[in-house]
């Protein structure tokens, strides 16, 4: 006989055994997706944690060495491998968006005013363990800065050269409110002695500074020995390319070196062989294999190459030119007599602007420039591979604007510096290493 189904719901009801362990297990779904979602969401803290504290050092990994010369490339570079070998990637994970790189992670560099920024983000899909069709993004990001240290008048790249920079002889030297920089690990990086007289903001020397107290005054504290090296602040622009040689054959022989004189002179029309009495030879922009400068001479704006030979100013010789810059390149030296009057500044425009005098890398000639007291040389003298720069100022105390950057530096006479002169400069400067701190 059929029972009822009132009588089978009841009878199941009131069956302890079996209803308890169904009602049990139905239970225990909401426990076990609660203690998985727990785990999940602790899991990707963690990552998150992680990400954060790799983001962390890359940022400020990035930031100090962009800050030191590094190119965007290779300081992105550096980060990324940083940052990968802090935080490995997790199994469970899968890239933002189809075709997308899985690791996410990317550095944004800044060179601003007043500092600079390096911004490193990571975001990638982490995919739980448990709850593995819901998918969520973690995303970071670290922001960290560094403030440019005290602006260098000098730079010396040496890394070990005994006296990269010294001042020697009885020279009188002031760039009251600038520093000398000698990346040199010797125990003499930087060398004052003799009757030599110094005024600076202050010294950095990688390795060690021997100057004799008496003779050095300082506006720091104390020197800085066993410093941070600075790195080429220039390494990476870009120099222009030679061209086709200029003849000077027209010019003025006892104003131009090669020159017949009497004759087209560059473009600027006939010229005398003889120096005749207020005549000035007007040379403009181009590439030259050698500029041995012995007359009057006007320089018209613009860049000058040295393609190979030699750029010459004699001791007769009378140069101006404003929005003047020197290219030497393939070995070009320099050298400026004693008794020579000039009066150059740089170009304030393009790539290069705020520097006077420049040099290719590899090119290790050694530079001579001399001056006296009714000349004025103003800008940037980067010649980064130049074994030295031998330099003597014009001993006007009304100072120079201008920055020295080669492997050695040595100041023979009196020279004084200006420090603020960034219009002179085009608010191009040469900053030791400063404070790196975190932002974000």
């Amino acid at each position: 006989m059929r029972r009822p189904l009132k009588a089978y719901i009841s009878n199941f009801l009131g069956d302890e055994k079996g209803n308890f362990a169904t009602l049990t297990a139905i239970a225990f779904v909401p426990v076990i997706g609660a203690a998985a979602m727990v785990l999940d969401l602790g899991s990707a803290y963690l990552e998150a944690a992680k990400i954060q504290g790799a983001l962390d050092s890359a940022a400020l990994s990035a930031v100090r060495s962009y800050g030191e010369g590094s190119s965007e490339e290779e300081t992105a570079k550096e980060a990324s491998q940083l940052f990968f070998g802090n935080f490995a990637v997790p199994a469970n994970s899968e890239p933002l968006a189809e075709g997308e790189n899985l690791s996410g992670f990317s550095v944004t560099l800044v060179h601003g005013a007043l500092e600079d920024t390096a911004t490193a983000q990571y975001a990638f899909n982490y995919k739980p363990l448990f709850l593995e069709r819901l998918p969520f993004e973690i995303s970071k990001h670290a922001v960290a800065a560094r403030v440019p240290g005290i602006e260098a008048c000098i730079l010396a790249l040496h890394p070990t050269k005994f006296r990269s920079f010294e001042v020697s002889g009885s020279a009188d030297i002031d760039m009251s409110g600038c520093t000398i920089t000698a990346n040199s690990t010797d125990a003499q990086a930087i060398y004052v002695g003799g009757s030599g007289q110094l005024k600076a903001e202050c010294l950095f020397a990688a390795g060690g500074i021997s100057i004799d107290s008496t003779a050095v005054q300082l506006a720091c504290e104390a020197p800085l020995e066993n410093g941070p090296q600075v790195a080429d602040p220039f390494k990476y622009k870009k120099l222009p390319v030679a061209g086709t040689w200029t003849s000077l054959a027209g010019c003025g022989q006892n104003f131009v070196a090669g020159g017949g004189g009497n004759g087209n002179c560059n473009g600027t029309g006939k010229t005398p062989n003889g120096n005749n009495a207020g005549y000035v030879v007007t040379l403009k922009p181009g590439t030259y294999e050698s500029l041995e400068l012995k007359g009057a001479i006007k320089l018209e704006p613009g860049s000058y190459i040295i393609d190979g030979g030699s750029l010459q100013l004699t001791s007769q010789s009378v140069v101006t030119g404003q929005g003047v810059t020197f290219f030497l390149l393939n070995h070009a030296n320099l050298v400026i007599h004693g008794g020579a009057t000039f009066h150059i500044s740089p170009s304030l425009a393009g790539d290069w602007a705020g520097f006077s005098i420049v040099t290719e890398h590899g090119n290790t000639e050694p530079a001579v420039i001399n001056g006296n007291s009714s000349s004025s040389l103003t800008g940037i003298i980067y010649m980064p591979d130049t074994q030295e720069i031998q330099y003597s100022g014009n001993g006007a105390t009304s100072g120079e604007c201008i920055r020295l950057v080669a492997q050695e530096i040595t100041l023979t006479g009196n020279s004084y510096f200006k420090m603020n002169c960034d219009p002179e400069l085009a608010n191009t400067k040469i900053n030791n290493p400063g404070a790196i701190r975190l932002v974000q």
